[in-house]
């Protein structure tokens, strides 16, 4: 893998100390964990997001109280493609291949959030969800070799800038299947909170 300094964004910016950390928290999980470890964070995450999700009400789902993002429903389809796309490249992994081109880009969508019934959006979620535990089932409980094939990987991290604000941070990287599986998680419980957030602004 490349080493940590020699990695840049998409801009050729140097990586943000946030971007840092989760590089760092990648790394360093993914030696750590055995394969049932990760395998039951993702699910207890899915498991979150997906208690989150159900609290929704259908009239809720595709309100925009943030003007300019994406509401509920559309982050529940991103999800549910993005979960898709990981459970097909994790097969790849497992068996020892290389996923084809192009990776799975930061904001996947199907088009679906905007017109899809709100059931048939969240069963779409849980079978995605369901889809990517059901692979790790079938990952080998031993470390991965060092030759072992690596995913191309867009990753996105929120940066603060020193007027206070966050920005996305987008940088490209090849990732072995621990790695790539544990930031589905974080996926997971990143977007987990975007729509607590929305809740919480349709409220308000």
């Amino acid at each position: 893998m490349e080493k940590q300094q020699e990695l840049v964004d998409v801009n050729g910016e140097s990586l943000s100390p946030e971007a840092v950390r989760m590089l760092d928290y990648l790394r360093t999980r993914a030696a750590e964990l055995p394969t049932v470890g990760i395998r039951e964070r993702i699910r207890a995450a899915a498991q979150e997001l997906e208690s989150v999700v159900s609290a929704v009400k259908e009239s809720e789902a595709r309100l925009r109280p943030i003007e300019g993002r994406w509401n509920i429903a559309e982050v529940v389809d991103h999800i549910a493609q993005t979960q898709v796309r990981a459970a097909e490249e994790l097969r790849h992994l497992l068996v020892g291949r290389r996923p084809p081109l192009p990776p799975v880009y930061e904001a996947l969508r199907s088009g679906a959030g905007q017109w899809a019934p709100w059931a048939e959006l969240v069963e779409g979620l849980h079978s995605a969800n369901q889809a990517v535990v059901e692979v790790l089932e079938s990952a080998p409980a031993a470390p991965p070799a060092i030759d072992a094939p690596a995913v191309r990987t867009i990753l996105v991290v929120l940066r603060s800038l020193a007027d206070g604000r966050t920005v996305p941070q987008i940088w490209p990287l090849d990732l072995g299947w621990k790695e790539y599986a544990l930031l589905q998680r974080l996926h997971l419980l990143d977007h987990r909170t975007q729509i607590k957030r929305l809740r919480a602004a349709i409220a308000a």
